[in-house]
């Protein structure tokens, strides 16, 4: 009877043993879910309770809006600091070939702007046309006139002596605007004399 109880209580260890010889699947094993226990993953995931839970705040959804187009702020012109003058347009001819002015310029700058429209004059040249037949063929061009010219001219009243001249013609080009800017005081005789032209003057100061 001993024996038989001995055997019993050794076969009884065996099956025990056996049982709990039993290993999990390692996290290498296909067949893991990977899952952890509540007890394994408490530590980590933890709310210490400072932050509250709350609705996220709706986002909006809208079109695109278009671009706007706005008007530039005017801008209002700048005055002209200068007080004219003179400003006139006059024929320079035989009958009336020269004008003259004083003035007295106590504030700076004296600036005299003219635009000159000489007499034009019509001439044929005779010449041979370079294409087809090649016949004699007359061509008109305009020129300025040989006799037209304009000259200002600004001197020192007392003594004479030119300190500013400009024109159109005789040595002086073919420009047809010019402008004259004096920028000192004095007492000016200002003279404008020309032919065969049509000009328009403009004259201005610092003050009056």
């Amino acid at each position: 009877m001993v024996y038989k109880s001995l055997f019993a209580a050794a076969v009884m260890i065996l099956v025990l043993a056996s049982a709990g010889c039993t290993e999990m699947p390692t996290g290498n094993d296909p067949g893991w879910s990977g899952s952890l226990s509540p007890e394994e993953t408490a530590g980590e995931d933890d709310d210490p309770g400072y932050l509250t839970p709350a609705t996220p705040y709706p986002t909006a959804t809208s079109a695109m809006a278009g671009p706007t187009l706005s008007r530039p702020a005017e801008v209002p012109p700048t005055p002209d600091p200068y007080v004219t003058l003179y400003d006139r347009t006059t024929e320079f001819g035989p009958a009336h070939p020269r004008d003259a002015y004083s003035f007295n310029l106590t504030a700076p700058p004296l600036i005299i702007e003219f635009d000159v429209e000489p007499k034009m004059v019509t001439r044929e040249k005779h010449t041979t046309s370079d294409y087809g037949s090649k016949k004699d063929i007359v061509v008109k061009q305009e020129y300025p006139s040989e006799d037209a010219w304009f000259t200002v001219t600004v001197r020192e009243r007392e003594s004479g002596k030119i300190v500013a001249e400009d024109g159109f013609g005789k040595g002086f080009g073919t420009a047809t605007d010019k402008r004259i800017y004096l920028g000192k005081y004095g007492d000016y005789l200002i003279e404008l004399s020309g032919n065969e032209v049509k000009v328009h003057v403009e004259m201005r100061a610092g003050g009056v």
